[in-house]
């Protein structure tokens, strides 16, 4: 199967960044959104991120064009995705959201077209029961910053087709990316690991144990980690760390994925990291 059109449902950071991948790589791309806000904010992230690859001399200003000139915008789901080959739905990260986005495109989109989600936690089994071609409906998971991120997790279903497998591979790698197949399980591998240092770094700080500066210090300098904990958290955002947590939880029962009270009071303050200019660093950082 030859993929020329790819639409990008979803133009957040992630939904940007992977629409920016795509048409850097030559394919043919939309990115659709709600409203057409929404829509050119992704499209000033995409334009801002190209800009600086110009800036340092990663990419030629022709180049930077021509991607541009490969990236479109739409408002309407259907319209949008009718002709395309390869959907990728990077909508928020809630079940309730992203299945009837799935329904939408299995109703839009021809028989042969693979849906794809870019979930950082949710059964891929789940996303494939709002569709009829279940076979054709594959977990990517990339991660942020899509654009400076190498790896990206592939999931498959226990339906998940042997060929949507392959072409899925072989176009991710095709935008510059490495690999990764795992298991549909609860939180895949990435956040199963991740979120327990995120949670576990919460729980530290609960118990005043160092100033978030300190640990986040230590941490990468023990680890060679470009960031620590709460500069990851901040990134990420609080609520995404908790929205995957409790998925993992509710999922497994296992305590350890039980978010700490601190993250859960964050986001009802709305401190939910660098997206919103409030987290950690605002709320903790030393004078």
């Amino acid at each position: 199967m030859a993929i020329k059109k790819v639409c990008v449902v979803g133009s957040g950071t992630m939904g940007s960044g992977i629409a920016q991948v795509s048409a850097q790589a030559g394919y043919e791309t939309i990115m659709v959104d709600v409203t057409q806000e929404l829509v050119d904010r992704g499209m000033n992230m995409i334009k801002t991120s190209l800009g600086k690859f110009v800036e340092k001399g990663r990419m030629k200003q022709e180049e930077m064009e021509g991607a541009l000139a490969r990236l479109h915008t739409s408002t309407d789901v259907k319209e949008a995705a009718r002709n395309a080959d390869y959907v990728i739905e990077a909508v928020f990260e809630r079940a309730e959201v992203k299945l009837p986005i799935l329904k939408q495109l299995e109703e839009a989109c021809p028989k042969q077209t693979i849906l794809a989600s870019n979930t950082s936690g949710i059964p891929i089994g789940l996303l494939a029961s709002a569709t009829k071609r279940p076979d054709k409906v594959i977990g990517t998971h990339f991660m942020n910053p899509v654009p400076l991120m190498r790896g990206v997790e592939i999931i498959k279903s226990l339906l998940t087709s042997e060929e949507t497998l392959k072409v899925t591979l072989d176009f991710v790698s095709s935008l510059g990316k490495e690999t990764v197949v795992v298991k549909d399980s609860p939180g895949f591998v990435t956040n199963r690991i991740i979120t327990l240092v995120l949670n576990e770094g919460a729980k530290l700080l609960e118990e005043n144990l160092a100033n978030i500066e300190d640990m986040d210090k230590i941490i990468r300098l023990s680890f060679n980690w470009p960031m620590g904990p709460f500069e990851l958290a901040d990134l990420i955002g609080i609520d995404v760390t908790v929205d995957l947590l409790e998925g993992i939880y509710q999922q497994t029962g296992w305590e350890r994925y039980k978010p700490a009270p601190l993250l859960k009071r964050m986001v009802e303050i709305g401190y939910t990291g660098r997206k919103v200019g409030k987290g950690f660093y605002q709320l903790f950082a030393k004078a």
